[in-house]
């Protein structure tokens, strides 16, 4: 989270300390900043899991399948 404020606040040079400052009394803010290192951790944590498999198919195949997710 560190991180994140720190590259946020390099935005705006001499004025870090405000942005800092803004950021620790504003709970939104905190927030929007929490928001993408949760959702990187989440895409992580999936992608470690996921058993990934190539298969050779045609392009009839592939428009196909994508046909159906979109009926989904």
């Amino acid at each position: 989270m560190t991180r994140a404020v720190l590259a946020q606040a390099r935005q705006y040079p001499g004025q870090e300390r405000q942005f800092f400052e803004f950021v620790q009394k504003n709970p939104q803010m905190q927030q929007q900043l929490r928001a993408p290192i949760f959702e990187d951790k989440v895409v992580d944590h999936i992608v470690a899991g996921a058993k990934v498999t190539e298969k050779t198919i045609s392009k009839d195949e592939l428009q196909k399948a994508v046909e159906a997710l979109d009926e989904m």
